[in-house]
């Protein structure tokens, strides 16, 4: 018998109850900001189980509360489009796993885990609003020995932690992203398809509500990534943008008690690395073990898989073609 087989069953005997750990700040957020209240929350989950139950394709799916609750909140309980999302995201895991194998979409892989160590991404803990506030050090993992799909490994491993936390769910993230000490050779890893699939994530495929994103000293050369990926995120997404040439512009919105010591912060970065894969992390990981299990059939047909190019235009691809031909120490 497989191990956790009960919590990725797609239509078990008994549904697993909601129970809220959540503060009444937190259920007023919820209720006046995502539309979320007892009235709302159980006939929404009644419904998303139900489609899942009934799905032809899907085959073994999570239903515990806490997962379907993630898509319910980011699309305010909005079922049908919930229901789209869930269902885009297996898709987009399986298609992974058709493409690349088990093991780009496996977040417990040796290789993924190791890169936790580096602190390339770290959770820093909740600011004033009780928002998460997450760092991603651009240039802090070695172009010589990872890739793009171990980057954005390691970035879901981070997000899928912190959708089980309702907190998070509720109150949303903030992103740092430092782009110091970043080379052409980090930017030549990234393709196309990269930046698309990436795209996708920002925008809906992660449900996550991520509130603000701060990017810190990026060089010139970064904006020919930029320049195509911006153009593809959501409107009210690029909105939540912010370019700062220096930390020190950030300092003056941020708990400086949040800021890692080498940023002139008051919490030592390895510290808090250390707390997120102790702890935080380790809390959570059942659930990867769960995702192991999840199947969705996607038949013989493309799905709405896109073309090589992408949707991107001739000349968007010329000039990631020039760019990835430049020569890199």
């Amino acid at each position: 018998m497989q191990q956790y087989e009960a919590e990725s069953c797609k239509c078990p005997g008994e549904y697993t109850p909601y129970r809220t750990t959540l503060d009444e700040d937190d259920l007023r957020l919820a209720r006046d900001e995502l539309h979320e209240d007892d009235d709302t929350r159980d006939p929404s989950l009644a419904q998303m189980r139900e489609f899942i139950a009934k799905h032809p394709r899907i085959v073994r799916c999570r239903t515990d509360p806490v997962f379907l609750l993630r898509f319910l909140r980011f699309t305010k309980f909005n079922v049908p489009r919930a229901c789209d999302i869930l269902e885009r995201a297996m898709t987009q895991l399986m298609r992974r796993r058709a493409t690349y194998g088990a093991e780009a979409a496996d977040l417990l892989h040796p290789d993924v885990q190791r890169l936790l160590e580096v602190a390339a991404i770290v959770p820093l803990g909740y600011d004033s609003q009780r928002r998460m506030v997450v760092l991603c050090r651009a240039a802090a993992l070695d172009p010589r020995t990872t890739t793009s799909m171990l980057h954005m490994q390691l970035g879901g491993l981070i997000l899928a932690t912190c959708q089980e936390y309702e907190l998070i769910q509720v109150r949303g993230l903030v992103v740092l992203m430092d782009f110091s000490g970043l080379s052409m050779a980090h930017c030549a890893m990234w393709s196309l398809s990269d930046v698309k699939l990436t795209a996708e994530y920002v925008n809906e495929l992660i449900a996550m509500r991520v509130k603000e994103v701060h990017m810190i000293q990026v060089p010139r050369f970064a904006w020919l990534l930029l320049d195509l990926f911006l153009p593809l995120l959501s409107p009210k997404m690029k909105e939540r943008f912010k370019f700062h040439r220096t930390f020190d512009e950030l300092r003056g919105s941020l708990d400086p008690a949040l800021l890692p010591t080498i940023y002139g912060g008051q919490q030592p970065l390895e510290k808090a690395n250390e707390n997120f894969r102790t702890d935080m992390f380790e809390r959570q990981r059942k659930w990867f073990e769960v995702e192991r299990q999840l199947h969705m059939d996607l038949g013989g047909g493309t799905n709405g898989v896109r073309g090589p190019r992408n949707g991107f235009h001739e000349e968007e691809l010329a000039m990631v073609g020039s760019f990835r031909k430049l020569t890199v120490d």
